[in-house]
Order: C-alpha cells, then sequence, then structure tokens
C-alpha cells in the first residue's frame, strides 16, 4: 500500500473515532452540581401559607452563596420551628427546590407554643386562630397531660375540648367547647371521669344550660353540682332518661 493511502485511512479512522465516542455523563466529564452553580431560582413546595413561603425565602437570602450546599440549606430550614422536615434538591443549571413539610397543631400547649402529632410542643406565628383545645400543664410533664387529654376524648366521642389542664400535684379539670366545666381531682380520675360523663348526659336531657354550671366530680361516692338546678334525686328518676338508675 503506498504511503498517501495509508495517510488517508489513519486520517479516516480518526475522524469516526471523534463521531461516534459516546458521551459521559455521571460525577466525571459533563457533571455540575449546585456548588458549581449560582443559584437564579428557588422553588419552595408544600402545604405552606404565604407567611411560611417568605420566612424560608429570608433563611436562602441570609445564606448568600452558602445556598449552593444544599446539606446546610435543608439543615436551616430545618431549624425554622415550624418546619416538621425538608427536603432540598438541585435542578441544573441554577434552579433549587425546597419541599416543605409544616408542623401539624393538634392544640395549644400553655402559654408558649403548640402540640404537634407526636406530642412534642414547638413554636409558630403561622398557627395563630386555630381552632384548637387549649392543654396546660407542668413544661416537663406533657406526656402526662397528653395522656389526660386523650382519655377525655375517648370518654366524650363527639363533644370538642376547649381545655385541659393538669396542675402540679396532678389535679385535672376541662372544659367543653359548649360551655361544660368539670373537676376531677388528683385520685380515681378515669372513675370520676365516667361519673362526669353520666351527669352531664342526664343535665342535658334536662334542659341545664351548661354556661352556668360547674360539675364537681372530686368526691369517692358521686359530685357536685355547681347551678340552679334540680335535685339529685330528680336527676336520677327521670323517666325519660334510659340511663335510669345507672350509679354515679
Amino acid at each position: 500500500m503506498t504511503p498517501w493511502r495509508t495517510q488517508c485511512k489513519a486520517f479516516a479512522l480518526l475522524i469516526l473515532s471523534c463521531v461516534f465516542c459516546p458521551p459521559v455523563f455521571g460525577d466525571g466529564f459533563g457533571a455540575r452540581s449546585s456548588e458549581d452553580s449560582e443559584i437564579r431560582y428557588w422553588v419552595i413546595r408544600g402545604d405552606v401559607s404565604e407567611g411560611q413561603s417568605a420566612d424560608i425565602r429570608a433563611q436562602l437570602l441570609s445564606l448568600g452563596l452558602a445556598a449552593t450546599d444544599i446539606d446546610r440549606v435543608r439543615e436551616v430550614i430545618t431549624s425554622l420551628d415550624w418546619v416538621a422536615a425538608a427536603e432540598v434538591t438541585f435542578n441544573w443549571p441554577d434552579e433549587l427546590i425546597v419541599q416543605v413539610q409544616p408542623e401539624q397543631a393538634i392544640a395549644y400547649w400553655n402559654d408558649s407554643g403548640y402540640i404537634n402529632q407526636e406530642g412534642a410542643v414547638f413554636q409558630s406565628n403561622f398557627h395563630g386562630g386555630s381552632d384548637l383545645p387549649h392543654l396546660s400543664g407542668p413544661e416537663d410533664d406533657i406526656d402526662e397531660v397528653m395522656r389526660r387529654y386523650l382519655e377525655i376524648r375517648r370518654a366524650m366521642p363527639g363533644r370538642a375540648l376547649a381545655e385541659v389542664e393538669v396542675r402540679a400535684r396532678g389535679a385535672v379539670a376541662f372544659e367543653l367547647e359548649d360551655g361544660w366545666q368539670v373537676l376531677l381531682g388528683s385520685d380515681e380520675i378515669s372513675q370520676r371521669l365516667k361519673r362526669a360523663v353520666i351527669v352531664i348526659d342526664r343535665l342535658e336531657r334536662m334542659g341545664i344550660q351548661p354556661g352556668i354550671t360547674k360539675i364537681d366530680a372530686r368526691y369517692t361516692d358521686g359530685v357536685a353540682i355547681n347551678g340552679p338546678i334540680p335535685t339529685t334525686e330528680q336527676l336520677l328518676t327521670q323517666r325519660e332518661n334510659p340511663r335510669k338508675g345507672e350509679e354515679l
């Protein structure tokens, strides 16, 4: 083969190798991370209010160039009291996507915050005005307060609780949304709660208004009723009451 033919063949093979050389993806040539780029756009997703979105944007702005560090962004967002969890992803070339899961409040806690679905206390400026029960008790005894709250809810299904209080020595009191107020004390709470439920049912059947009546169940064998109501004997002998004769 003549030298010029050999050179032409080699040149042709070089061209083919360039044309059919596959692209390289992944961590090698052509890969880009958020830290190699400038963030120009933010996308905030999740069930969040405009105020909550503004709070997140303020945090992102405060990060400056560190906003390209996904782990750092996630750390800052989840440090917000009202955020339960956050997922941060980078969409090349210049977009940061923040998926936010806000805390879900089930009750107010004392005068300092809210209680979430796991029974943990958190702070928030974005849950005010919510129609939530108010739970109160010693700061280090929230588990006991939650236990009593759930016990009362189970004993009175279909009724909305307005307030549950557990005092330092364990005394329990609660108020329903419709106005009934009940004192249970600190002993035999479950049994006293059962008696209170029976009494409330009977009082309502007699047309007694809850707003002017308080039930004191802190007794071994009965309850005291503070308000203009019929006598205990009348309550126990109401013929129309299907619970007639049930022991208090």
